[in-house]
């Protein structure tokens, strides 16, 4: 039993209001306690420090953390939640309804989702940020971004604190990837995605480095397309190293046949190149694109996989606060995860029945334990790391 509970079981009743702190540490002193306190006295315990733990225990539950049923009456006050995000977020315009319908029927709500496309997830961060700094609200209620961009928020101080995992039993405390402060609504691994038609079973790559296999190498040698990005090979240094991680991009570059960035996977499915290095949400392009018929398959490059974990937060001084701690709590539901799946192959490993969380327990995948990365990102841009960076982009242009 602790102490709160001890008081409580004592019959003693506490209503701080005010400067009550003050008054009563003056009203103890009086004999007006006397009646309940010559027992604990007798025992030894301390008046003042019992009425003490008395104040500080009701002063607790006066201040008592959210439930989902004050967020509830909060959010009927506040008629929209504001969003900005990609074009496609959730699966575009269409997604979005789906996710505003369901959302409204699991909390008896009639909010619209006004939703409008912004700039890239950096840019995004870097505008709240420097919206809290200068005291205006945050131009969108919600944040989503991946763990390095989390970071932008959570290193500045810029984002809510929520006791997700306490306050939505669906949610776990694995899923707050930051926490108490962003919650995982999709699980993105970076892999190798090729063209079965193009390249045979086996002779595919089944990881990074089969791709500068002299046995393997040859079926795409001159072909092979590179994402014009540092960042993908800067991770890998987490498993391989900085100096394995240098050899193997030059001999990537030497076979290579041209630069493709993360939304142009089309041109592998077209069959003009084979390979592709690495593709971020590997496997979420290959369902995509497989439920189109299209001869495409992905792989992952390391083994624990290299992963974005993209995450819901709440900016400080956002307009509609209840409704966005609701909405981040919503999209780890599995209602919300089946329409993230139905519009854009999405979902998170965390969530049970997810095509996510199957494929990876089917096929035996470990992905990258986020505070792996976590701790990549919030260590900062060091000296080294951005010489490091610097080395890469230099061999990525030759």
């Amino acid at each position: 039993m602790n102490l709160c509970q001890s008081a409580k079981g004592r019959g003693v009743s506490f209503r701080p209001k005010g400067k009550i702190f003050l008054r009563f540490l003056a009203f103890a002193r009086g004999n007006k306690i006397q009646s309940w306190a010559a027992p604990l006295r007798a025992r030894g315990f301390p008046v003042l420090v019992f009425a003490s733990v008395t104040f500080l225990c009701t002063a607790a539950q006066g201040f008592a953390a959210e439930t989902v049923e004050s967020l509830i009456a909060g959010a009927k006050k506040e008629d929209e939640i504001t969003f900005v995000a990609g074009a496609q977020t959730f699966g575009g315009r269409k997604g979005l309804a789906d996710l505003e319908a369901a959302f409204n029927k699991r909390f008896g709500l009639k909010t619209r989702i006004n939703f409008a496309a912004g700039p890239d997830m950096n840019a995004r961060a870097a505008r709240h940020i420097t919206e809290i700094k200068s005291g205006r609200k945050a131009s969108s209620d919600i944040f989503l971004g991946s763990q390095s961009h989390q970071a932008l928020m959570h290193k500045e101080n810029s984002l809510e604190k929520v006791n997700y995992a306490g306050l939505f039993p669906w949610v776990t405390k694995e899923m707050e990837i930051y926490p108490s402060e962003a919650v995982l609504v999709y699980t993105s691994p970076n892999g190798i995605i090729y063209n079965v038609n193009l390249i045979a079973k086996d002779k595919a790559p089944r990881n990074y480095l089969d791709l500068i296999d002299p046995r393997l190498s040859p079926s795409w040698a001159g072909k092979l397309a590179i994402p014009p990005y540092v960042a993908w090979l800067a991770e890998l240094s987490l498993n391989w190293g900085q100096e394995k991680v240098k050899d193997f991009a030059r001999k990537l570059v030497a076979i290579s046949g041209g630069r493709l960035r993360y939304s142009e996977e089309e041109r592998i499915v077209s069959g003009e190149f084979p390979v592709m290095a690495n593709l971020g949400d590997a496997l979420g392009a290959m369902w995509t694109w497989q439920a189109k018929g299209a001869p495409i398959m992905a792989v992952p490059g390391t083994s624990p996989i290299n992963t974005d974990y993209f995450q819901l937060s709440v900016p400080k001084s956002v307009a509609h606060p209840h409704l966005a701690k609701l909405f981040v709590g919503f999209m780890a539901s599995k209602e919300a995860q089946a329409i993230l799946q139905k519009h854009e192959s999405r979902s998170s490993h965390l969530v049970e029945g997810t095509i996510m969380q199957k494929y990876l327990k089917n096929n035996r995948i470990q992905v990258q334990e986020p505070k792996e990365s976590i701790a990549y990102y919030l260590k900062g841009e060091t000296d080294e790391g951005l010489q490091f960076k610097a080395e890469l982009a230099k061999i990525l242009k030759q």
